[in-house]
């Protein structure tokens, strides 16, 4: 099921499937086909805390909501 990050379930893998034309983005390693876990999702529209490989990252609210994942089965 295609979802975006910030209604990502924490505790949960995910893989990229779409972000927006950032290259920032990619720099970090966020870009399609890349593996993550939700960690966290502060509330009252805070940001989600992802790890990505070895690092731990933190997205706004804004930004997550353009990128879509979809469950690691």
């Amino acid at each position: 099921m295609r979802q975006n990050l910030y209604e990502a379930q924490p505790g949960k893998e995910y893989t990229i499937l779409a972000t927006p034309d950032y290259k920032l983005l990619s720099s970090i390693g966020l870009f399609s086909g890349a593996k993550v876990k939700m960690e966290s999702r502060y509330g009252l529209g805070g940001p989600v805390s992802l790890s990505l490989s070895t690092k731990k990252i933190a997205v706004g609210k804004d930004l997550a909501t353009q990128i879509y994942v979809r469950e690691v089965q």
